[in-house]
C-alpha cells in the first residue's frame, strides 16, 4: 500500500485528505490486505460450499388465509369512500 493508492482512495471516497489520518489508513489497509491474503493459505479442498450462510432450511408455511376481510371496517373509518374504495384528494394535475 503506497501513498498514491491512499490518495486515490480518498479521492474516490470524496474524503478530504488528512496527513495524520492517511498514515493510519495506509497501515490499516495494509493489515486488511495481509489478512485477506492469509486466507489463501487455508486448505478448503474438502469443504463444501454453503448454500445458505446459516446452514438452515427455510420453514415452509401452508398457503392459507388466516385473517378476515375487514374492508368494510376500514372503509367506515375513512374520511370518504364509495363503498368499495377510499376516495382521496387528487395530487397530480
Amino acid at each position: 500500500m503506497d501513498d498514491k493508492t491512499v490518495r486515490t482512495i480518498f479521492y474516490l471516497s470524496r474524503l478530504r485528505e488528512d496527513k495524520n489520518k492517511s498514515e493510519k489508513i495506509k497501515n490499516d489497509l495494509k493489515a486488511i490486505l495481509e489478512m485477506v491474503n492469509s486466507l489463501k493459505e487455508i486448505d478448503t479442498d474438502k469443504i463444501l460450499p454453503l448454500h445458505n450462510p446459516l446452514e438452515e432450511t427455510s420453514r415452509v408455511f401452508e398457503d392459507a388465509v388466516n385473517s378476515d376481510n375487514e374492508k368494510s371496517l376500514f372503509l367506515e373509518n375513512a374520511p370518504e369512500s364509495d363503498g368499495d374504495y377510499f376516495i382521496v384528494p387528487k395530487v397530480v394535475e
